[in-house]
Formats: structure tokens, C-alpha cells, sequence
């Protein structure tokens, strides 16, 4: 269950940052439009940003390594609690404490793609284990 649970989490991790990369690079296309920036020079600004925020949502994922013992993977509401805690109270702390809306937006779109790549993946575990 561990390798299972391992596996799944940085699948996740991968997954969400080749996502947060495009869903970033779309953003700063559509918001930065007409202020005449040059694209080429914020790429690699996106994907260390994408990878940074990621990484920071891996470990508040991390949590999910106690779901190898039976007992507490058997209890629904702890399950659910130790799954996604981490990541959605990253994004209750961006939505609060952050104060510039374009930091705002791209680390609430990192938080988000993470969060929806794991539900597919907490979906998958529950239903191959159920």
C-alpha cells in the first residue's frame, strides 16, 4: 500500500506541475497581453515558480504515507483529512494572506491543478482498493 500510495503521490507531483506550467503560460498570455513583455524571458521564471509551488504542495501532501496503516485508511474521515488537508489549506492561505492579485492568481493556480490531479488520483486509489 505504501509503494502504491508513494507512487501515486509524485505521479501527482509531475502531473500537476507540467499542468500548473501551461495553465501559468496561458495566464500570463492572457493577462499581460498588452503590456508588451517578452515571453521568452518569463518561461523560466513559470516553470521554476510551477515546480517550487509544487513541491511546497508535495509536502503538504505528504501526509498521505500514514494511509499505509489499515486501520486509519478504513476510517472515511480521517482518509479524506489526511489526503487533502495540506493541499486545501494551502489555498485557504493563499486566498487570505496573499495581497497581490497576479501572486494570488498564479499560486491559486498551482494549489487548484493540484488539488484536481490528486482528487483524480485519491478516485483511482479508493477505487481499486474498494
Amino acid at each position: 500500500m505504501l509503494k502504491k500510495l508513494l507512487k501515486s503521490l509524485f505521479t501527482t507531483f509531475i502531473f500537476s506541475v507540467i499542468l500548473t506550467i501551461a495553465a501559468t503560460c496561458v495566464y500570463y498570455t492572457i493577462a499581460e497581453k498588452s503590456k508588451g513583455y517578452d515571453y521568452k524571458d518569463v518561461i523560466p521564471l513559470i516553470i521554476s515558480g510551477a515546480l517550487f509551488l509544487n513541491l511546497i504542495l508535495l509536502l503538504m501532501a505528504a501526509p498521505i504515507i500514514f494511509l499505509s496503516y489499515p486501520h486509519i485508511y478504513s476510517n472515511r474521515v480521517a482518509r479524506l483529512l489526511l489526503y487533502f488537508a495540506g493541499p486545501l489549506l494551502f489555498i485557504i492561505t493563499i486566498l487570505f494572506l496573499i495581497p497581490a492579485q497576479t501572486d494570488r492568481s498564479v499560486y491559486l493556480i498551482a494549489g487548484i491543478t493540484f488539488v484536481i490531479v490528486h482528487s483524480w488520483f485519491y478516485y483511482k486509489l479508493v477505487k481499486k482498493n474498494n
